[in-house]
C-alpha cells in the first residue's frame, strides 16, 4: 500500500495539483491545514474532499471554521489574522462546514493521524522537541503517527513509536520554496520536493491583495519579516 503524505497546503492550488499530477499512490493522508496564506483556499478544499482518503483538520482550518484564533506563534499571528480575512471571504459555506466537520485525530490499521498533536490543534512536535512532550500518545495503539503543523519535515522514533512529517506542501518553512510531501509503503519512507509555477500562485496571491510579507515568505520558504 502505496500512501501519498501531504499537510500544510494553506490554499496554494499549484503546489497541490503539481503533486497529484507527477506522482501515483493508492491511498493519501492529508494532515490539516487547507487553507491560509495562499490565494485558493476554497479550490484546495473541493479537490482535496474529493481525492484524500484521510483528512484530518488543522489549527487554521479550525479558525476559519468556528471564528476562532489559529494559536500561530507571535512571529507570524498577525499575518495569519489578515490573510484568514480574505480566507473567509472566498470559502463557501459548504466548504467552511467540511472543514469543522473534520476530525481531530484519525486511526487506520497500525497509524494515528492528526495534525499537530494528540487531542491538540496547537502542540508543536518537532526534531528538537523534548521526549516527554510526546509522552500523550503513550497508551497509543498505533505505532506510527504522521502529524503536520510544523511544516518541517521529520521522521523520529520516540519510546518504540514512530512520527512522522511530510512538511509543508503549500507553505514550506525549511528554507526550501518546493512543495514537501512524503510516500510511506511497506514501513519504508520517502521524502520528496515538487516545484511548481510558483509565479502563478504569486501572481494571484497580489490580485487578491494578500500582504506582501505572505509573498515573500513563499518564496523564501521560511518566516522572513
Amino acid at each position: 500500500m502505496k500512501t501519498l503524505l501531504i499537510s500544510d497546503i494553506h490554499g496554494n492550488l499549484e503546489a497541490l495539483e503539481k503533486v497529484l499530477s507527477v506522482e501515483s499512490w493508492n491511498v493519501i493522508f492529508c494532515m490539516g491545514d487547507l487553507v491560509d496564506y495562499g490565494p485558493s483556499p476554497e479550490e484546495c478544499v473541493s479537490l482535496l474532499k474529493c481525492k484524500a482518503d484521510v483528512t484530518v483538520r488543522g489549527n487554521h482550518d479550525n479558525a476559519v471554521s468556528f471564528g476562532m484564533d489559529c494559536g500561530c506563534s507571535y512571529e507570524i499571528k498577525e499575518l495569519s489574522q489578515e490573510v484568514r480575512k480574505y480566507t473567509s471571504k472566498v470559502m463557501s459555506t459548504e466548504n467552511v462546514e467540511y472543514l469543522g466537520s473534520l476530525p481531530i485525530g484519525a486511526s487506520t490499521k497500525n497509524t494515528f493521524i492528526t495534525h499537530a498533536s494528540r487531542g491538540d490543534l496547537f502542540g508543536y512536535l518537532r526534531p528538537d522537541t523534548p521526549v516527554e512532550v510526546f509522552d500523550v500518545f503513550n497508551d497509543l495503539e498505533e505505532s506510527v503517527v504522521f502529524i503536520g503543523h510544523t511544516h518541517i519535515p521529520m521522521d523520529r522514533h520516540v519510546k518504540g513509536r514512530r512520527y512522522i512529517n511530510p512538511g509543508s506542501l503549500g507553505q514550506p518553512r525549511d528554507g526550501d520554496w518546493r512543495g514537501a510531501y512524503a510516500f510511506f509503503e511497506d514501513e519504508e519512507l520517502y521524502f520528496d520536493r515538487v516545484g511548481y509555477d510558483i509565479d502563478t500562485t504569486v501572481e494571484k496571491m497580489k490580485n487578491a491583495g494578500l500582504p506582501s510579507r505572505a509573498v515573500r515568505i513563499l518564496r523564501e520558504g521560511k518566516v522572513v519579516p
